[in-house]
Formats: C-alpha cells, sequence, structure tokens
C-alpha cells in the first residue's frame, strides 16, 4: 500500500509541475546590480579551481537541497561553484529526487588542504567534509545555534533560527532579485518542507510560511497535494525496512564536539504502539556505535507517533506526541535527566513536548558546558 500512495503522490505532483510559472515574486524584485551582498562576494578569497558547497554529514533533505540551490545561486552570479555530499543521502532524499526530478550532487567524502568550502546546514566540524579544517571556508549559511565554526573566522555567515536553510537560501534569491527557476523552486521547496515536515514544526517561523507559499504558488502545488507529498516523504524517511538496528540508528545521525565532550546524537520515529520494542532495539546497538564512531556519549531523541484523530488524518495519519530520548556513555544520564527529568528506566527519559534536535542541542550544550 506505501509503495502504490507513493507513486499516486508522484503522479498528481509531476501533473502539478507540468503548469508551473515564473514566480510572481521574480517579477517584483527584479535583478540587483552591484548590491552590498555581490560586493561582498566579488571581495572573497575564491582561488582559482572549484569551491564546493556541502550540506553536514549523512545528509538529509534540507542538506541536500541548500546546498543544490545555493550553489545554483553562486552559478549564476558567476563563481565557480559545485553542490557535494560528503557521505550517502538518506531515503527521503532519495525519493524526493524521484518526484521532482532532481539531480543529486555526487559523493565527495574528503577535500584537500586549501579547498575552497561553503557550508549550507551546519556549523559544526563534526559534521564536516573531512579535511574542512584545512580548508578556506568562504560562506556559511545555517539555522542552527552556533558551533565550533565560529562566525567570526568565516568573512560571510548568514545563520538564522527558522525552520529551514533553504528558507533563508529563497530569502537571498529574493533580496537579490535572481530569477528562481522551476527546478530551483522545486529543489528549495522540499527541503522547506522536509525540514518544517510541512510547517508543522515548533522551529517553523513565519519566513518560511511565506516562502512556501511563494514556491507551492509557481510550482502550481496546491495545500493538499503539498500535505500529501509531505506525508509520502515522511514514509520514505522512517521507512527501516531492510536496515540493520545499526544502520536505523545512523540513518539521521549528527555528531557535536561540545567542550571536548565527543556527542553522538541520532533522531528516529516509531510509532507508540511499537515503541517499547524499538527502545530496547536502539539501546543495545548505541554502546557499540559509540566505540564505532569514536564518541563518548551516544543520544538519540524519538519521536512517538500516535494515530491522527483531526480532519486531515488521511494525509497525516500519524502525529508526534511528545518524545523518548535515549542516553549512553559516562556521564549521559546526569545530562539527559537535567533537561528531561527523572528517568523511566536505565537509558530512557521521556517528555510530552515536541522538541527538534535543533532545540535539543542547545541544551545539552548548556548541561555539557
Amino acid at each position: 500500500m506505501r509503495t502504490s500512495f507513493i507513486r499516486m503522490s508522484a503522479a498528481i505532483l509531476l501533473c502539478s509541475l507540468a503548469v508551473a510559472t515564473m514566480s510572481c515574486s521574480d517579477k517584483e524584485n527584479p535583478r540587483q546590480e552591484n548590491t552590498p551582498f555581490q560586493q561582498m562576494l566579488s571581495e572573497l578569497d575564491w582561488g582559482t579551481d572549484t569551491c564546493y558547497i556541502y550540506g553536514h554529514k549523512t545528509p538529509d533533505v534540507d542538506a541536500v537541497t541548500s546546498a543544490l540551490a545555493y550553489a545554483k545561486l553562486m552559478r549564476k552570479l558567476g563563481y565557480n561553484c559545485e553542490a557535494k555530499v560528503s557521505s550517502p543521502m538518506n531515503r527521503e532524499t532519495d525519493y524526493i529526487s524521484r518526484v521532482f526530478g532532481i539531480e543529486l550532487p555526487a559523493l565527495k567524502d574528503s577535500v584537500v588542504p586549501q579547498t575552497r568550502l561553503i557550508l549550507t546546514d551546519h556549523t559544526d566540524y563534526a559534521q564536516c567534509v573531512d579535511g574542512a579544517r584545512q580548508a578556506v571556508i568562504l560562506q556559511k549559511i545555517d539555522h542552527h545555534v552556533e558551533g565550533d565554526i565560529r562566525d567570526a573566522n568565516i568573512p560571510f555567515v548568514r545563520r538564522e533560527m527558522v525552520g529551514s536553510t533553504g528558507t533563508i537560501i529563497y530569502e537571498i534569491y529574493r533580496e537579490e532579485g535572481i530569477a528562481i527557476d522551476d527546478e530551483t523552486a522545486r529543489i528549495l521547496l522540499a527541503g522547506i518542507i522536509s525540514d518544517t515536515r510541512n510547517l508543522s514544526k515548533s522551529s517553523t517561523r513565519a519566513i518560511d510560511t511565506s516562502a512556501w507559499l511563494a514556491l507551492t504558488t509557481q510550482l502550481g502545488i496546491s495545500a493538499d497535494s503539498a500535505a500529501r507529498l509531505n506525508r509520502a516523504m515522511a514514509d520514505a524517511a522512517y521507512d527501516y525496512s531492510g536496515m540493520t538496528d545499526a544502520e536505523i540508528f545512523l540513518s539521521d545521525y549528527k555528531e557535536y564536539d561540545i567542550n571536548d565532550h565527543l556527542l553522538g546524537f541520532g533522531s528516529l520515529a516509531c510509532k507508540a504502539s511499537e515503541m517499547d520494542a524499538f527502545i530496547d532495539r536502539m539501546l543495545a546497538v548505541m554502546p557499540m556505535l559509540m566505540q564505532q564512531q569514536g564518541r563518548q556519549m551516544m543520544v538519540a531523541k524519538i519521536d512517538n507517533l500516535v494515530p491522527n484523530t483531526d480532519d486531515d488524518r488521511e494525509e497525516t495519519p500519524y502525529v508526534v506526541n511528545g518524545l523518548y530520548f535515549l542516553y549512553y556513555g559516562d556521564g549521559a544520564r546526569a545530562v539527559a535527566e537535567a533537561i528531561f527529568g527523572p528517568s523511566l528506566r536505565e537509558g530512557v527519559c521521556y517528555t510530552p513536548d515536541n522538541y527538534s534536535r535543533k532545540q535539543i542541542v542547545p541544551l545539552l550544550t548548556e548541561q555539557l558546558n
């Protein structure tokens, strides 16, 4: 049933895309010449080789699409930039590439010293392509709290606490009056839908909604079609079939170096009816992964999915109702309980609130500092 639903959603969306037209915003915001942003770009040390644009390791949709869209912008402005990925992409990214016809970046898992880089959707060296510490980082476009790649050390940083990095890049296109072609619109919309779960996450801001509305209007995608797309994307993201428990844990995984604490953080989801067994499986694999990944502490959030009883349940059969927070490693229990309260059992805390990983990391940082 899942496969037939995905195919139906893809057919509906591709039909919608066939009638896409130019964005009204492009007409209202003609291209600007010699803006402060473009003047800044002209003063960067671009070197003589290709500048690579990377999202974070274990790239999700927003990491991949933000790199693609920003590379297209830089090329429009005359700079030799290419999007790459530093590790394999997840199933949701693969799905959206098929539905929207997006050509995904090639894998390039390391760079040599002095390579010019632009970073999107991350701000920590632990999440960077290997070799980033010896590279020249020209720009950073991100929507997380500042990590150990310090803003002050990069010529241009645009870091805003919004739902999606794609929203920030959409705004740069709009401000500069650079036309967003339909391919770029599909790329940006995919990232926004994924990282905000179609504007439903608590980290979503009004600016995300504005970008979503402009892009869906340009592409002729109705709100109902966007909701169906979001469901199919979520289904792909949380499709763990055929994966080992280690692969499941690492399917949406990020690493952080916080005050000399090496932390690994997985982000997962599970139906409430299957949660107990799923937690046991993840707890069992965390010690091995901690050693394998060279971390001192492993944590994970597991979104608790319950049946949706509202009128939109056909498009969104499950909604997030709280989360379970798993922890392992020296000092991990004290950190977890300081944030989420007493453990339900060893290795497991629970909160009825819905947090994104982006919102939990600052709380972890506060405790580890």
